[in-house]
């Protein structure tokens, strides 16, 4: 299957568990790696920081657990997205 351009193919994607929402990296455009998107898929834990998973870049892959991102330095480094 070929790489997600970031277009209508990632928009079908759902949460990988209940709780996640779908966020980007508010410089990903900005960054020079090739082929990434720049969104996570995040939620609260009952810390108040939030849990990670990765968001493929090509249909049919598997979301990868992340870490846990203390909440501040998520909420300076992330934006809700509803969509790409």
């Amino acid at each position: 299957m070929p790489p997600n351009d970031g277009g209508e193919a990632l928009h079908a994607r759902v949460p990988p568990e209940e709780g996640y929402e779908l966020y980007r990296h508010r410089n990903a455009d900005a960054m020079r790696t090739r082929g990434w998107h720049g969104h996570y898929w995040a939620r609260r834990n009952a810390a108040g920081d939030y849990e990670i998973r990765s968001v493929p870049s090509s249909l049919g892959e598997p979301s990868a657990p992340g870490v846990v991102v203390p909440e501040e330095a998520f909420e300076r480094l992330y934006v809700k997205a509803d969509r790409v």
